[in-house]
């Protein structure tokens, strides 16, 4: 049976959809694997029914608004009647790339990408914490001790209902509200020196000290464009008991240096401009949109603010703590 998967960048079921996607890939057999096709788009879930132009402030090229009712009578006309494949369908994997509107092709996922540029984290004597005066993202690995940067989460501190709103008024994949508020680290590249053509999933890789047993930690990334202007590429999430293993907690021994591996970014694909630069911040999960962890080791959906424990959140970044960013790029 020919298999259709439609999911978009900022789709909310993306990793569903890519999940089952990838279990097909890995346990299928190759005719049922060579009938199963995937198409990504710059969507939300809603847009891979009805694709839009412009999302969160995001404008998009003409091309990204495919017809999706002829797309899918062609499809079942092909698979039920005697109908000719979609023409769209040049391959099995159909992906479009932000900036350029361009619609791509390949296989297999694994070709969507060919190299990870890789960016290694450092600060100067451990300043990190202002966007003014960051850490940076370098293309070697420290040769050099370092201070490790610092900042601090404190789950008592609640954003007001008025706050919240404001927040929610403003948001868009354009805000440049996370590298202004709360507590973080923040780190940036120099700016790029070619147009770079990244596709697939970034991974972050950090070495982190905790002086509590758990807490939830984010990092999210950004383009900002050589005149300012920020575009968010995505994030991922930690719990930190959960760092080895999804269903085998672990509670974290303070003072223990521990690697993080942020491995659930959104699969994506955008055109990163020459002369733009690379936005990092690690920062924790102090939002009424999330489960709120108070960092005590308990059961989390049980804990409240009796059990609160002030996180010291360390990240390190030197010869033997290289901790860096991954980008799948194509060259």
């Amino acid at each position: 049976m020919p298999i259709l998967t439609i999911t978009g960048y900022f789709d909310g079921d993306q990793p569903g959809a890519m999940r089952y996607y990838a279990e097909h890939m890995r346990y299928g057999t190759e005719k049922a694997k060579d009938k199963h096709y995937l198409i990504a788009g710059p969507w939300s879930h809603a847009g891979t029914r009805n694709p839009a132009k412009e999302l969160g402030g995001l404008i998009f090229g003409d091309d990204s608004v495919l017809d999706m009712e002829h797309l899918h009578l062609s499809w079942y006309d092909w698979v039920f009647k005697n109908g000719s494949k979609p023409e769209f369908l040049k391959n099995r994997i159909c992906y479009y790339m932000m900036q350029t509107n361009e619609w791509k092709y390949a296989a297999r996922l694994e070709e969507i990408s060919n190299q990870k540029a890789v960016w290694y984290l450092s600060s100067n004597n451990g300043s990190a914490q202002d966007v003014f005066h960051s850490g940076s993202l370098a293309l070697n690995p420290p040769e050099k001790a370092q201070e490790p940067d610092v900042f601090t989460y404190d789950p008592l501190k609640i954003m007001t209902r008025e706050e919240y709103l404001e927040q929610k008024k403003n948001e868009s994949f354009l805000s440049q509200r996370p590298a202004f508020s709360g507590e973080k680290l923040i780190y940036h590249s120099a700016p790029l020196q070619q147009d770079l053509e990244a596709a697939g999933y970034a991974l972050f890789k950090a070495y982190i000290e905790l002086n509590v047993p758990d807490t939830d930690m984010g990092v999210s990334l950004y383009e900002i464009k050589d005149d300012g202007r920020s575009v968010s590429l995505g994030n991922a999430y930690v719990r930190a008991r959960y760092r080895n293993s999804l269903s085998i907690p672990e509670p974290v021994k303070p003072g223990e240096v521990n690697l993080y591996e942020f491995n659930n970014f959104f699969f994506f694909a955008r055109m990163l401009e020459e002369g733009s630069r690379i936005r990092l911040i690690l920062h924790s999960l102090n939002t009424p949109d999330l489960q709120k962890n108070y960092n005590s080791g308990g059961i989390v959906a049980e804990e409240s603010g009796k059990d609160a424990r002030k996180a010291v959140i360390k990240l390190y970044h030197d010869a033997g703590h290289p901790t860096a960013l991954y980008l799948p790029v194509k060259k």
